[in-house]
């Protein structure tokens, strides 16, 4: 009896699919694009089998008026006139669906400098965030007033050093031994540039005079 009893087991259901992710810009308009492109290539396929039955109407037409069917021929000219209206129709549509194709195009770039700038705004943002107007202020001034301190003191320092060293007195020294070690250096470089002044003078003219007589014996005897 208890076995008649039992419920019958429920089949489980597949868990729901997750939800899609909505597109980007550049997803839509890539999507977008291609139902352009196909759109444009069906126009293109109906306006090929219209301009072939634009022919076979004009040589229906033809046909028809040599046989003196005018009223069937006027037909005819009617459907080639229809037909002929529903090309330049199908070259109008195409023209503006490869508009609409530059324009998602330009949607797309906009898209992407639009996103590049929200890019840099925030990254703007979040640097003037951190950077504290008053501290920096603060901090300058507060630079400043010891800078002008530390000059100051250097300044007191060099004069107590001066005071303490008797500045003026070595000064005097030291120009004096300074003057006599050049008067010594000038009396020894002077006596040497003489020396060697009239050593160098003496050769001169003992190597030029050697080159007068022989350029005097060639020319003796280029005259004999």
């Amino acid at each position: 009896m208890g076995l008649f009893n039992k419920k019958p087991v429920q089949p489980q259901q597949p868990p729901p699919p997750p939800p899609q992710e909505p597109l980007t810009v550049k997803e839509q308009v890539r999507e977008q694009k291609r139902n352009i492109d196909k759109a444009i290539r069906e126009l293109d396929r109906e306006r090929m089998k219209l301009e072939q039955q634009e022919k076979q109407l004009q040589g229906q037409i033809k046909r028809t008026a040599k046989e003196g069917q005018i009223t069937a021929a006027r037909l005819q000219a009617k459907d080639l006139v229809r037909t002929r209206t529903q090309i330049q129709r199908m070259y109008q549509m195409r023209v503006q669906l490869q508009s609409i194709s530059m324009q998602m195009t330009g949607i797309q770039s906009t898209a992407a400098m639009s996103q590049a700038m929200s890019g840099a705004v925030s990254a703007m943002s979040a640097m003037n965030g951190q950077l504290d107007l008053p501290s920096m202020q603060k901090m300058l001034m507060q630079y400043e007033r010891e800078n002008g301190k530390m000059e100051m003191t250097q300044e007191m320092m060099d004069d107590a050093m001066e005071g303490v060293m008797g500045g003026d007195g070595e000064e005097a020294e030291t120009d004096e031994v300074i003057d006599k070690v050049l008067d010594e250096l000038g009396l020894e470089t002077g006596s040497k540039f003489g020396a060697v002044g009239y050593g160098a003078g003496t050769q001169n003219e003992v190597g030029t005079s050697e080159a007068d007589a022989d350029l005097d014996a060639r020319l003796q005897k280029l005259n004999r």
